[in-house]
């Protein structure tokens, strides 16, 4: 775990909920858009529905985070759809910065680093410590965030009355998270991320549980 993930994750958080607030952007995380589908879905096509609103949701940061070139923006959403599973670098290393150029961008030479993304940074994505964390936590959020709220709903579906949150475990986990390890009613169980996490991203999960 470096240092710059959560520099970055942090930074794309602040930038997110500023917009929210002086924007009045309303968030789509409120409601799931799918979600009749998804219950009467098999999952396989659970995960479908999850991945697609988890792919509305990362293009929606990526045009409010003002890291990217609005002129990119129709590139971006051809190759976003890449992202996922052990793969969460959708640009092409075909092509990639030599040392000289990557020095003059003051990133790291120690990495490849894809033209593709470079070129669809505007300066100040590329101003960031390793800019390329930026899409990697914009998916992470994302796809963790989709996944929490339609469990909720489905817990609601289904009658389910007590819930439990869980942690994958390991060093991505918050510290804030071991104090609420316990069983909620679901019309009270905690919001994640918690406010107190100090993780890049809310890895934290929703599981059906009884005292």
């Amino acid at each position: 775990m470096t240092g710059s993930l959560f520099e970055i994750a942090k930074k794309i958080r602040e930038i997110l909920a500023e917009k929210s607030l002086t924007e009045g952007r309303q968030s789509s995380m409120l409601a799931a858009k799918y979600l009749a589908a998804y219950l009467e879905a098999n999952p396989m096509k659970q995960n479908e529905i999850l991945r697609k609103e988890t792919l509305e949701e990362m293009m929606a940061d990526i045009k409010s985070c003002g890291f990217f070139r609005p002129e990119k923006y129709d590139l971006l959403e051809k190759i976003i759809p890449k992202v996922g599973g052990y793969n969460n670098d959708p640009f092409s290393y075909n092509d990639c910065l030599n040392d000289e150029e990557k020095v003059a961008l003051h990133i790291d030479t120690e990495y490849k680093v894809s033209r593709e993304m470079v070129e669809c940074m505007n300066e100040r994505g590329l101003s960031q410590k390793d800019p390329r964390n930026i899409i990697p936590v914009i998916y992470y959020m994302n796809y963790f965030a989709v996944g929490r709220k339609y469990k909720l709903l489905e817990f609601k579906a289904r009658g389910i009355e007590k819930v439990k949150i869980v942690c994958l475990g390991g060093d991505m986990d918050c510290k804030a998270v071991e104090h609420f390890k316990k069983t909620y009613p679901l019309d009270s169980v905690p919001a994640l991320p918690l406010p107190e996490c100090d993780a890049p991203y809310c890895r934290c999960e929703y599981v059906a549980g009884d005292e």
